[in-house]
């Protein structure tokens, strides 16, 4: 055909102009017609199983394997020699008849003309011939059916792979077993007097172990164990109940993915219906990265990285640069450390946690890097110590910015450059540029640190310290008045730092006398309060039981008397004041001066109440735990935060204090605590309980500057400003201090 085609195709060219690629395509199509015949790939013939191998004339005896014939007349069978028929075949089983008049023997069979050893045949009473299910776990129940399993000389024994199983039950032809531990895959056997059948294989099925044990959503699991499908789809995996995508199986290992809503509990895997049950997958939220230090250097730079969720085992997590993989040195649960190989390219920061992922910042391969700062915040005049690699030993070749204002380099080698922060700073990232490359900071320098606002030892302005608890407020304009508690007196301290006599005796007498300024007199307790409401007006607790008012101009006059006892007190957003009595019970008085009591309980006298969404927030009588009181239901709400003495961030109960001071609302939905026993600022959420540090003092003289070189000697009240700033009592050190935060 080929070539009768082509000779009459060449005798038309001398006639017709035909293009190349015409002829190209016209003997494609010629070479195709030889290809009229596709050859068959044929599967070899071969035998993995045979059930069962004993039994009468009659029984019939399935032939497992691959290539079978499925044409009845291609095949036949003998058992000792004698034909026997064939019920039914299909490419993988054949299904025989033992014959009559059969003797034990060789059982063969030959398909299309090719002979088949298949095993020995036992003609007898006892007979296997069945089991279900034939695959499973340890501890699973499976039903041996067959014939001749009733003796009256002793129970039948039932083995799997030649392991003694427990029969459970037992009929003369039936027989329920259970599956041992580790018994592995093989014949199931039975013995009875004397006698001997196995049947089919049965398949034994087992989790070893999942590898990560945690994870989330998307995470690849490998389930390591035996007797799985080796088709994906022959396997059903569940994380929990929820079920997983399974990607690659083996007998011995499967690769799944874990579902979108995985919740914590042990992973399963069925096979034909037959659950096995492994280790519990944990679900642990996606990784955090904070700080990645540094964010540019050469080869051998050791980069660090922090955050939360990270895997303690050091495989489990990956971090790419550049999307390349680098090899990590040290793994815990909140840091990474790695050492730059060099040549990665500028390029994303990518951490993934168990297949949990997570993007970061961008690094630059380069000389110039920063590791760290020191300290990494300040206010302006702060020296601040940078370290890293590729500065210029000429400081005046370093221009280094805080959040884009220049600062004063005072000295630089390759490695560090010490610099002055810059009058006028803000919070941001810090930059360091030589010779056209520039490096970014791994953490933002903040303008973040403590001043003196007044006072200070030996300074006569203020006093302070003289035992007992003093109260503050701040004003619109930024004023803080402080009580001189035990000269019976207010002093006003203007944002400038001028303290002044607001109200109150100059000599220090006490009394209770209405008037203007320093005409007025005042009786103070041993922890009184003060707070200001949003007119301006000063409200101050008395000893003996009375709520003083002072007006923005200093005219004092009484809000509230014959209270008994009373201390601390604080306004909520409404206007509304609350006083705290003495241990017990308290106060709530309206902008019009009606009072009604309040069943407030076990609280300490020297804390002001914080106010949030209609709670009332106390410090607890032993000093180191908060309480609530809920203003709507009127229920004391016990241990909020805290409960044991010590010092630790946590959640609720597992959060511990040393000694709170005092606590403030911050309108955020947390409180701000003073520990003074920790010397510490301490933050706490409402909603979530958490507990968390702002800031630690070292304790000492009063010394301003970053928190790492600030001393603060003992912490008392506490306030806040419209921006955040926290101001406080310094008592040992007879000042009112300011921590700016932002």
């Amino acid at each position: 055909m080929k070539l009768n085609l082509i000779n009459r195709f060449k005798k038309g060219l001398g006639k017709l102009k035909v293009y190349p690629l015409v002829f190209g395509l016209l003997l494609l199509t010629i070479t195709a017609c030889k290809k009229d015949k596709v050859e068959v790939v044929k599967t070899p013939v071969t035998v993995t199983d045979y059930y069962p191998n004993s039994g009468n004339q009659g029984t019939l005896v399935t032939v497992e394997g691959t290539g079978f014939s499925t044409n009845l007349a291609e095949i036949s069978a003998t058992f000792a020699g004698v034909s026997a028929d064939v019920v039914s075949a299909t490419a993988n089983a054949v299904v025989l008849r033992a014959p009559l008049k059969g003797s034990t023997g060789e059982l063969m069979m030959k398909m299309n003309g090719e002979s088949l050893k298949i095993g020995q045949y036992t003609f007898q009473n006892l007979s296997v011939q069945r089991i279900s299910p034939a695959n499973g776990g340890a501890g699973a129940h499976i039903r041996v059916s067959g014939a001749g399993f009733s003796s009256i000389a002793g129970p039948a024994q039932v083995f799997i792979n030649n392991k003694l199983s427990l029969v459970v039950s037992a009929s003369d032809t039936l027989l329920v077993v259970e599956v041992p531990d580790a018994v592995g895959t093989g014949v199931v056997k039975v013995k009875v007097d004397g006698k001997e059948a196995s049947g089919q294989t049965f398949k034994y099925q087992a989790i070893s172990g999942i590898k990560p044990l945690t994870g989330g959503k998307g995470t690849l699991v490998r389930i390591s164990g035996e007797g799985f499908e080796e088709l994906a789809e022959g396997n059903y995996v569940d994380f929990n109940g929820k079920a997983a995508l399974v990607k690659e199986a083996t007998a011995d290992y499967l690769i799944v993915v874990a579902p979108d809503d995985v919740k914590t509990g042990p992973l399963s895997v069925s096979i034909n219906q037959q659950k096995i049950t492994g280790p519990i997958f944990t679900v642990v939220p996606p990784p955090t990265m904070g700080t990645v230090s540094p964010l540019s250097g050469p080869a051998g730079s050791v980069m660090t990285i922090n955050g939360e969720n990270f895997s303690t085992i050091a495989e489990e997590n990956k971090v790419l640069i550049n999307g390349k993989q680098l090899t990590l040195s040290t793994a815990t649960a909140t840091k990474l450390t790695l050492v730059i190989p060099g040549n990665t390219g500028n390029g994303k920061v990518i951490l993934s946690v168990n297949d949990q992922e997570v993007t970061g910042p961008e690094f630059k391969d380069q000389s110039l890097g920063i590791n760290k700062l020191s300290p990494e915040n300040g206010l302006a005049g702060s020296l601040v110590t940078i370290t890293g690699t590729g500065f210029n030993s000429n400081a005046a070749q370093n221009i280094v910015s805080f959040n884009g204002l220049a600062g004063t380099v005072i000295s630089a080698t390759e490695t560090s450059i010490v610099v002055k922060a810059p009058v006028g700073l803000s919070s941001g990232p810090l930059k360091v540029s030589n010779n056209g490359a520039e490096a970014i900071a791994p953490m933002s320098f903040n303008r973040a640190g403590i001043v003196t606002i007044a006072g200070g030892v030996g300074n006569n302005s203020l006093s302070l310290n003289n035992g007992r608890t003093s109260s503050l407020a701040i004003d619109a304009q930024g004023n803080i008045f402080v009580l001189e508690v035990g000269y019976h007196r207010i002093k006003k301290i203007t944002p400038s730092g001028t303290v002044t006599l607001f109200a109150g005796s100059p000599s220090g007498q006490s009394g209770h006398k209405n008037g203007k300024g320093i005409e007025a007199l005042f009786s103070f307790g041993t922890n009184p309060g003060m707070d200001i409401d949003d007119q301006g007006n000063l409200f101050l607790s008395e000893g003996v039981g009375n709520i003083r008012k002072v007006s923005p101009q200093g005219e004092v006059s009484n809000f509230a008397v014959g209270l008994g006892s009373i201390n601390k007190i604080s306004f909520d957003k409404q206007g509304v004041l609350y006083v705290l009595g003495s241990f017990n019970g308290g106060w709530r008085i309206n902008r019009e001066g009606l009072r009604t009591a309040i069943n407030l309980l076990s609280f300490a006298d020297e804390s002001r109440p914080a106010l949030n969404n209609n709670v009332l927030y106390k410090l607890n009588y032993e000093g180191y735990t908060v309480d609530a009181y809920d203003l709507k239901t009127n229920q004391n709400l016990n241990a909020i935060a805290g409960g044991n003495w010590g010092y630790a961030d946590g959640v609720g109960r597992n959060a511990m204090f040393l000694n709170i001071k005092s606590m403030t609302a911050d309108g955020l939905g947390n409180l701000i605590i003073a520990d003074g026993g920790a010397n510490a600022f301490r933050k706490l959420n409402i909603s979530t309980k958490e507990v968390i540090t702002i800031v630690r003092f070292t304790q000492g003289a009063a010394v301003d500057g970053s928190f790492a070189d600030a001393k603060v000697s003992s912490i008392g009240d506490t306030i806040l400003d419209a921006e955040g700033n926290i101001y406080f009592i310094d008592i040992n050190n007879n000042s009112v201090r300011k921590i700016f935060l932002k």
